[in-house]
């Protein structure tokens, strides 16, 4: 969205004087302290450039659905499995699937050592979406405190429905991202990827 289709009370100006300025509008942005690194990047999801082919995992795709429209209002599900199993290819289908049905889709990546999103801003407002959805990538490559930094902004604490949908290779991880987040009161589950 150029800064011309934006609402007025929206409008947000973002500069870089010299390197790559980020900003948010809707959600929350996570600083490191003196480095000005962001904890993580938040964008709207995007379909991959080359169209990867449909996946044909049917039943896991149906469980996904089912996921994202019934149960609290806050849900986590950690879906796994090793690699080249097709966790990207189900959760892509399941974004663009997710953005027809007319949910607001994120994208999520760890902050330092990922590679940035082009400089500018990010309109995550979800609108008159009926939810939102937030895929990560390589959930069990985050520190957990980045985790939990994420699972604080205000992307998942506003009305209707919120679906995080956290990818990895195992789920070694799962236990204590479950325990760190138990505060939140929300809807754990995990799937895996024969």
């Amino acid at each position: 969205m150029d800064e011309t289709d934006a609402p007025a009370s929206s409008a947000q100006n973002v500069l870089a004087v010299s390197g790559v300025a980020y900003g948010v509008i809707g959600a929350d942005l996570h600083v490191f302290g003196g480095n000005g690194v962001p904890v993580y990047r938040l964008a709207n999801w995007r379909p991959h450039p080359a169209p990867a082919a449909r996946t044909d995992r049917h039943d896991e795709l149906e469980q996904l659905r089912r996921w994202r429209d019934w149960g609290s209002r806050l849900q986590l599900r950690w879906l796994y499995g090793a690699d080249g199993q097709g966790k990207s290819r189900l959760a892509d289908q399941f974004a663009a699937e997710s953005v027809q049905a007319g949910w607001k889709v994120v994208a999520a990546t760890d902050g330092p050592g990922s590679v940035p999103e082009p400089a500018g801003r990010q309109d995550l407002r979800p609108d008159s979406a009926p939810g939102c959805l937030v895929i990560v990538g390589n959930a069990d490559r985050w520190p957990l405190n980045h985790l939990t930094w994420l699972f604080s902004n205000t992307l998942f604490h506003r009305a209707g429905p919120a679906r995080v949908l956290l990818l990895a290779r195992t789920d070694d991880s799962w236990p204590r991202l479950r325990a760190a987040v138990a505060c939140l009161e929300a809807g754990t589950s995990s799937q895996f990827l024969e």
